[in-house]
C-alpha cells in the first residue's frame, strides 16, 4: 500500500506557540527532497486541495496553512497582524522537514498575497521566489482609494463575508443585498455595520484608521532590498493591480544584480484567468485571454529554483482591445504623452479650444451618480444630467495607450468640499460606453486651488478607429465610494449634507485636458 500523498490538520506551532492547522501535499518519497511552496490564507486551506495536487504532481511540496484565528488554527484573527512571526514559524519549521530541500517558495493571492511578501520579509535569506497575485497589503490600501476616499462596496461586501469571524460567510453579501439594494444609502457610513446583518465590530475601526492603516508586511524600503525573485501577476479590472505594478517596479530594486522579475496581467477580475470565460463585463476579450496560469508559474518557478536566466525582467502583458498580448522586458514601454482638451462644445479634441468656457452640473447627495460593474456599458447613463461629458470625433486610426493616463481638471464647487471623479471612456461605434480608466480627488484632502492633477488607473489598451474618447467629470460613483457630503465633515461620520453646484472651466491654454501616454509596442505581441 502506497503512502497517502495528503496530510491532513497538521499542528505547527505560531511564533508564540499557538498551535496553526496546514495542510501537506507530498511527492512520492522516493523523490525527496523538493522545494516547498507555501501559502497561508485566512480563507479555509481545504479550497486549495486541487491546487496541492497540482503542485505534488509537479514535484513540488506544497504547505498550506489556515493563518491565526481562522478555521482550524488556534488563536485569534487580527487582520495583516501576526502574519511575519507566524510565517517565520512555517518557515523554520518547512526548512527542517525531510521532504524539503531548503527551497522555499511563498505564494498566494489577494490576503494570502500579504502573507506571501510578510513571510518572505521576516525570511528573507530562506525564501528563494514570491509568487504574489493582486496582493491586498493592509486594509488601509485595499479599502481606500489613492485618493483616501472609502471604497463603501467592497468594505462592506468583505466585512460582511470575510471578517470579525473565525469562518467566512459566503454568499452573505448577494443574501442581503437582494432584500435591502438600498443598505449603502444608510448615513452616517460607520453605523452601517447595525444595519448588515452580522455582528462586526471592526467595521469602525477600518474606517477610523483610514488609509493610514498600515499592516506588517514589508514597508518600501524592505521589499526594495529582498533578494528573491518574484512573479507578479495581475488582473487590469482588479481593484488590486495597482499593488501588482508597485510590487513588480519596487521589489528587488535596490539590489545589484537585481533579482529575477516576472509581470502577468491578463483582462481579468481579482479571480484573475481562474474566473470562466473570456468576457468582463460588456467587453470580450477573445479566446487569446485564456492562458493556463498555472503551468505559466510553474515554468518560471523552476527556471528560476534552477538559476537560468538570473537577474532577468520579463513582461507579459494583455492589451485590451486589440486583444493580444504583449511581451517585453518591463512595462510600460516608451511612450509619448498625447493630450486631448475638453472644447466649451463638448468636443474633446487634440488642438487646443480657441475660447473659454464653461460646463456645468449640479452634485446631489441625495441621487449620486451611480457605479456600475467593470466592463458594464455605461450608455444608459447617458441621460444623468449630473456629468459634464467631452467626446472625440471617430479616430481616424487605431491608438494604444498603455501606463497611467493623467487628467488635469480645472474645476471649482459652491460646496465647501467635494468629490471630483474623472473618468476616460471608449464610445464604440456600436454606441456602447466601455470605461478604460478612472481617477478621483477628494477637495477635503487638498489645499491646493486647482487646477488638480488626478491619475487614472493604469491602462493597457487599443482604442480601433471608429471609435471616440471620452472625457466624463461628474462628483460621485456610488456605491462604489463613499459619497462626498458637500459640508466638508468625515463623509463616514456625518449626516448633513448640501448640494453643490459644480463647474468645469475650459481655457484656451492649460485647461481641462486628458494626457494619454501614446505608445507603439516596440518588443513583440503574440
Amino acid at each position: 500500500m502506497s503512502a497517502l500523498s495528503v496530510r491532513a490538520n497538521e499542528r505547527v506551532p505560531g511564533w508564540d506557540g499557538t498551535p496553526l492547522a496546514l495542510d501537506l501535499h507530498l511527492p512520492p518519497s522516493d523523490a525527496w527532497p523538493v522545494p516547498a511552496v507555501v501559502t497561508r490564507t485566512p480563507y479555509g486551506r481545504s479550497g486549495h486541495l486541487a491546487e496541492g495536487a497540482g503542485w505534488r504532481r509537479r514535484g513540488f511540496a506544497y504547505v498550506v496553512q489556515d493563518v491565526r484565528g481562522r478555521y482550524d488554527s488556534d488563536g485569534t484573527w487580527k487582520p495583516y497582524r501576526n502574519e511575519r512571526g507566524d510565517g517565520a514559524a512555517l518557515a523554520d519549521w518547512v526548512l527542517r522537514q525531510p521532504w524539503s530541500d531548503g527551497r522555499l517558495v511563498t505564494y498566494g493571492g489577494s490576503y494570502a498575497g500579504h502573507t506571501a511578501w510578510a513571510l518572505a520579509a521576516e525570511r528573507p535569506d530562506a525564501v528563494r521566489a514570491v509568487v504574489s497575485m493582486g496582493p491586498s497589503m493592509s486594509l488601509g490600501r485595499t479599502k481606500f482609494e489613492r485618493s483616501g476616499i472609502l471604497r463603501l462596496a467592497e468594505h462592506a461586501a468583505w466585512w460582511l463575508e470575510r471578517a470579525d469571524a473565525r469562518t467566512s460567510r459566503d454568499g452573505l453579501t448577494i443574501h442581503v443585498f437582494r432584500e435591502c439594494p438600498d443598505l449603502l444609502d444608510h448615513l452616517p457610513v460607520l453605523e452601517l455595520a447595525d444595519r448588515l446583518g452580522a455582528h462586526l465590530p471592526g467595521w469602525a475601526q477600518v474606517i477610523e484608521d483610514g488609509p493610514w492603516h498600515r499592516a506588517e508586511g514589508p514597508d518600501a524600503v524592505e521589499l526594495e532590498k529582498l533578494p528573491c525573485a518574484a512573479l507578479h501577476i495581475g488582473g487590469w479590472y482588479d481593484l488590486l493591480v495597482d499593488e501588482v505594478l508597485e510590487h513588480f517596479h519596487r521589489a528587488g530594486a535596490a539590489l545589484e544584480p537585481r533579482p529575477s522579475r516576472a509581470l502577468v496581467i491578463g483582462p481579468w477580475g481579482h479571480d484573475l484567468a481562474y474566473a470562466p470565460g473570456t468576457r468582463v463585463g460588456d467587453r470580450e476579450h477573445g479566446p487569446a485571454s485564456r492562458i493556463d496560469l498555472g503551468a505559466l508559474q510553474v515554468d518560471w518557478l523552476r527556471r528560476v529554483l534552477a538559476g537560468t536566466g538570473q537577474g532577468a525582467s520579463e513582461a507579459k502583458v494583455f492589451t485590451v482591445g486589440a486583444n493580444q498580448w504583449w511581451t517585453g522586458t518591463s512595462w510600460p514601454s516608451p511612450s509619448v504623452d498625447a493630450v486631448w482638451h475638453a472644447h466649451p462644445d463638448g468636443t474633446l479634441a487634440p488642438q487646443h479650444p480657441p475660447t473659454g468656457g464653461e460646463a456645468r452640473f449640479r452634485y446631489d447627495p441625495v441621487d449620486p451618480y451611480p457605479s456600475r460593474q467593470p466592463g458594464v456599458d455605461r450608455a444608459p447613463l447617458a441621460t444623468r444630467r449630473d456629468a459634464v461629458r467631452f467626446t472625440s470625433a471617430p479616430l481616424d486610426e487605431p491608438i494604444t495607450v498603455a501606463g497611467r493616463p493623467v487628467v488635469v481638471l480645472d474645476a471649482a464647487t459652491s460646496a465647501p468640499a467635494t468629490d471630483w471623479i474623472v473618468r476616460w471612456t471608449e464610445v464604440t461605434a456600436e454606441g456602447r460606453w466601455l470605461e478604460l480608466a478612472h481617477g478621483s480627488l477628494d477637495t477635503a484632502r487638498t489645499t491646493a486651488p486647482g487646477p488638480h492633477t488626478i491619475e487614472l488607473g493604469a491602462v493597457t489598451v487599443t482604442v480601433p478607429a471608429g471609435s471616440r474618447l471620452q472625457l466624463e467629470v461628474t462628483s460621485s460613483d456610488f456605491p462604489r465610494l463613499a459619497r462626498s457630503l458637500g459640508t466638508g465633515e468625515d463623509r463616514c461620520t456625518g449626516t448633513a449634507y448640501v448640494r453643490a453646484e459644480q463647474t468645469v472651466r475650459i481655457r484656451p491654454v492649460d485647461g481641462t485636458r486628458l494626457i494619454l501616454p501614446r505608445t507603439t509596442p516596440e518588443e513583440t505581441t503574440e
